[in-house]
Protein backbone atom coordinates (compact mmCIF):
# COMPACT_ATOMS: atom_id res chain seq x y z
CA UNK A 1 0.00 0.00 0.00
CA UNK A 2 1.51 3.36 -0.57
CA UNK A 3 2.58 5.70 2.07
CA UNK A 4 0.16 8.55 1.41
CA UNK A 5 -2.41 6.94 -0.13
CA UNK A 6 -4.68 3.85 0.31
CA UNK A 7 -3.72 2.61 -3.21
CA UNK A 8 -2.65 -1.33 -3.12
CA UNK A 9 -0.18 -2.75 -5.69
CA UNK A 10 0.44 -6.59 -5.90
CA UNK A 11 3.78 -7.64 -5.31
CA UNK A 12 3.82 -11.13 -5.32
CA UNK A 13 0.95 -13.74 -6.26
CA UNK A 14 1.54 -16.64 -3.54
CA UNK A 15 -1.34 -18.82 -3.52
CA UNK A 16 -4.37 -19.75 -5.57
CA UNK A 17 -7.11 -18.92 -3.06
CA UNK A 18 -6.65 -17.48 0.67
CA UNK A 19 -3.01 -17.02 2.38
CA UNK A 20 -3.69 -18.46 5.18
CA UNK A 21 -0.20 -17.43 6.92
CA UNK A 22 3.39 -16.17 5.81
CA UNK A 23 6.41 -16.56 7.91
CA UNK A 24 10.41 -15.42 6.92
CA UNK A 25 13.16 -16.89 7.52
CA UNK A 26 15.71 -15.44 10.20
CA UNK A 27 18.66 -16.56 8.40
CA UNK A 28 17.66 -16.85 4.90
CA UNK A 29 16.17 -14.73 1.94
CA UNK A 30 13.19 -17.02 1.76
CA UNK A 31 9.19 -16.36 2.70
CA UNK A 32 6.95 -19.20 3.14
CA UNK A 33 3.10 -19.29 2.79
CA UNK A 34 0.39 -21.73 3.44
CA UNK A 35 -2.59 -21.52 1.26
CA UNK A 36 -5.98 -22.48 2.11
CA UNK A 37 -5.24 -25.24 -1.02
CA UNK A 38 -2.95 -26.77 1.55
CA UNK A 39 -0.42 -25.70 -0.38
CA UNK A 40 3.36 -24.72 1.54
CA UNK A 41 5.38 -22.07 -0.58
CA UNK A 42 8.61 -20.47 -0.43
CA UNK A 43 9.67 -17.84 -2.08
CA UNK A 44 13.65 -16.76 -2.70
CA UNK A 45 12.95 -13.13 -2.16
CA UNK A 46 16.86 -11.74 -3.84
CA UNK A 47 16.06 -13.70 -6.52
CA UNK A 48 12.42 -12.85 -6.94
CA UNK A 49 11.21 -16.87 -7.78
CA UNK A 50 9.26 -19.36 -6.45
CA UNK A 51 12.18 -21.81 -4.85
CA UNK A 52 9.59 -24.65 -3.70
CA UNK A 53 6.14 -25.55 -3.43
CA UNK A 54 4.31 -28.87 -2.30
CA UNK A 55 0.76 -29.46 -1.61
CA UNK A 56 -0.49 -31.46 1.30
CA UNK A 57 -3.95 -33.24 2.46
CA UNK A 58 -6.35 -30.91 4.16
CA UNK A 59 -6.95 -26.70 3.87
CA UNK A 60 -3.65 -24.96 5.30
CA UNK A 61 -4.68 -22.43 8.86
CA UNK A 62 -1.52 -21.39 10.01
CA UNK A 63 2.37 -21.76 9.48
CA UNK A 64 5.34 -21.04 12.13
CA UNK A 65 8.75 -20.49 11.81
CA UNK A 66 10.68 -22.81 14.42
CA UNK A 67 13.59 -20.20 15.69
CA UNK A 68 16.84 -20.77 14.24
CA UNK A 69 19.23 -23.33 15.82
CA UNK A 70 22.44 -24.90 14.88
CA UNK A 71 20.66 -28.06 14.30
CA UNK A 72 17.75 -26.76 11.70
CA UNK A 73 19.69 -23.54 10.68
CA UNK A 74 16.88 -21.57 10.42
CA UNK A 75 15.04 -23.82 8.00
CA UNK A 76 12.41 -25.33 9.91
CA UNK A 77 8.80 -24.20 9.59
CA UNK A 78 5.56 -25.97 11.71
CA UNK A 79 2.57 -26.28 9.35
CA UNK A 80 -0.95 -26.60 10.77
CA UNK A 81 -4.10 -27.83 9.27
CA UNK A 82 -7.83 -28.14 9.36
CA UNK A 83 -7.95 -31.57 9.82
CA UNK A 84 -5.88 -31.08 12.99
CA UNK A 85 -2.41 -32.46 11.40
CA UNK A 86 0.54 -30.63 11.66
CA UNK A 87 3.81 -31.02 9.50
CA UNK A 88 7.32 -30.24 11.00
CA UNK A 89 8.97 -29.42 6.81
CA UNK A 90 12.58 -28.50 6.50
CA UNK A 91 13.64 -26.74 3.49
CA UNK A 92 16.26 -28.31 1.52
CA UNK A 93 18.46 -27.55 -1.31
CA UNK A 94 16.01 -30.55 -2.68
CA UNK A 95 12.97 -28.99 -2.08
CA UNK A 96 10.46 -29.59 0.72
CA UNK A 97 11.03 -32.13 3.32
CA UNK A 98 8.81 -33.56 6.01
CA UNK A 99 10.49 -34.02 9.38
CA UNK A 100 7.43 -34.73 11.24
CA UNK A 101 3.82 -35.44 10.84
CA UNK A 102 1.62 -35.90 13.75
CA UNK A 103 -2.68 -35.34 14.58
CA UNK A 104 -2.66 -33.17 17.59
CA UNK A 105 -6.23 -32.34 17.51
CA UNK A 106 -9.72 -33.33 15.57
CA UNK A 107 -10.74 -29.80 15.09
CA UNK A 108 -8.24 -26.87 13.14
CA UNK A 109 -5.08 -25.97 14.00
CA UNK A 110 -4.89 -22.52 15.12
CA UNK A 111 -1.38 -22.52 15.73
CA UNK A 112 1.91 -23.62 17.18
CA UNK A 113 4.07 -21.66 19.29
CA UNK A 114 7.84 -22.76 20.71
CA UNK A 115 9.17 -22.17 24.27
CA UNK A 116 12.45 -20.21 24.37
CA UNK A 117 14.42 -22.75 25.01
CA UNK A 118 12.91 -25.02 22.76
CA UNK A 119 12.07 -27.26 25.07
CA UNK A 120 8.73 -27.36 24.80
CA UNK A 121 5.78 -25.96 22.10
CA UNK A 122 2.06 -25.65 22.02
CA UNK A 123 -0.81 -26.35 19.29
CA UNK A 124 -3.84 -24.91 20.07
CA UNK A 125 -7.28 -26.01 18.37
CA UNK A 126 -10.33 -23.79 17.05
CA UNK A 127 -12.79 -25.97 19.63
CA UNK A 128 -10.73 -24.63 22.84
CA UNK A 129 -8.34 -27.64 22.90
CA UNK A 130 -4.69 -27.23 23.96
CA UNK A 131 -1.73 -29.69 23.27
CA UNK A 132 1.96 -29.83 24.99
CA UNK A 133 5.02 -31.10 23.49
CA UNK A 134 8.14 -32.00 24.81
CA UNK A 135 10.73 -31.17 22.59
CA UNK A 136 14.00 -30.62 22.02
CA UNK A 137 14.70 -28.39 19.45
CA UNK A 138 18.38 -27.42 19.99
CA UNK A 139 19.48 -31.15 18.60
CA UNK A 140 16.72 -33.04 17.08
CA UNK A 141 13.77 -31.45 15.19
CA UNK A 142 11.58 -34.54 14.71
CA UNK A 143 11.18 -34.66 18.32
CA UNK A 144 7.47 -34.08 19.98
CA UNK A 145 6.91 -36.04 22.11
CA UNK A 146 2.89 -35.89 24.10
CA UNK A 147 2.83 -34.77 27.60
CA UNK A 148 -0.44 -33.32 28.18
CA UNK A 149 -3.64 -31.85 26.99
CA UNK A 150 -6.41 -29.11 28.30
CA UNK A 151 -9.82 -27.71 26.98
CA UNK A 152 -10.37 -24.06 27.70
CA UNK A 153 -13.51 -23.02 29.93
CA UNK A 154 -16.59 -22.73 28.49
CA UNK A 155 -15.46 -24.43 24.87
CA UNK A 156 -13.76 -21.07 24.42
CA UNK A 157 -12.45 -20.57 20.41
CA UNK A 158 -9.01 -19.46 20.72
CA UNK A 159 -8.33 -16.94 17.92
CA UNK A 160 -4.68 -16.63 19.27
CA UNK A 161 -1.76 -17.07 21.72
CA UNK A 162 1.37 -16.72 22.69
CA UNK A 163 4.26 -17.60 25.44
CA UNK A 164 4.62 -14.81 27.83
CA UNK A 165 8.35 -13.48 27.73
CA UNK A 166 9.77 -15.21 31.10
CA UNK A 167 8.86 -18.63 29.26
CA UNK A 168 6.39 -19.30 32.35
CA UNK A 169 3.05 -19.03 31.02
CA UNK A 170 0.99 -18.82 27.82
CA UNK A 171 -1.82 -16.31 26.83
CA UNK A 172 -4.65 -17.06 24.89
CA UNK A 173 -6.79 -14.77 23.33
CA UNK A 174 -10.77 -16.55 22.70
CA UNK A 175 -13.29 -15.39 20.29
CA UNK A 176 -15.92 -14.72 23.21
CA UNK A 177 -13.75 -12.30 24.53
CA UNK A 178 -12.05 -14.22 26.92
CA UNK A 179 -8.19 -13.97 28.15
CA UNK A 180 -7.09 -17.12 29.85
CA UNK A 181 -3.27 -17.56 31.23
CA UNK A 182 -2.02 -21.23 31.53
CA UNK A 183 1.16 -22.04 33.43
CA UNK A 184 3.60 -24.15 31.31
CA UNK A 185 3.46 -27.80 32.68
CA UNK A 186 6.19 -29.71 34.24
CA UNK A 187 7.11 -32.77 32.75
CA UNK A 188 7.41 -33.87 36.83
CA UNK A 189 4.08 -33.31 37.45
CA UNK A 190 2.49 -34.67 34.61
CA UNK A 191 1.39 -38.84 34.96
CA UNK A 192 0.56 -39.65 31.30
CA UNK A 193 0.50 -43.30 31.57
CA UNK A 194 -2.77 -43.80 31.27
CA UNK A 195 -4.32 -40.39 29.57
CA UNK A 196 -2.81 -37.08 28.37
CA UNK A 197 -6.13 -35.02 29.83
CA UNK A 198 -4.15 -32.66 32.39
CA UNK A 199 -6.72 -32.34 35.18
CA UNK A 200 -7.09 -29.55 37.14
CA UNK A 201 -4.59 -27.03 35.71
CA UNK A 202 -3.55 -24.27 36.66
CA UNK A 203 -5.72 -21.29 34.91
CA UNK A 204 -6.34 -17.65 34.99
CA UNK A 205 -8.92 -16.11 33.34
CA UNK A 206 -10.19 -12.33 32.49
CA UNK A 207 -13.33 -10.94 30.57
CA UNK A 208 -12.11 -8.37 28.19
CA UNK A 209 -14.63 -5.52 28.23
CA UNK A 210 -15.31 -2.43 25.84
CA UNK A 211 -14.97 0.84 27.56
CA UNK A 212 -18.30 2.58 28.18
CA UNK A 213 -18.46 6.53 27.68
Amino acid sequence: MGKDSDIYNEVYNFQEGAVRDIVASPTHNFAASIGQNGMVKVWDYVKKNVFSQQTYAGMGTCLEMIPATDSNKGRCLAAGFDTGMVRIISVTAEGLEILKCFRAHEDPIVGIRYSKDLKMAVTASTAGDIFFFEIDGNSDPQKYDPLCCLKLPDNAEINDFKWNPDDESIIFGCANGTVHQIRKPKPSEIDNSDSYYWNDPPIKSWKIKIMEF
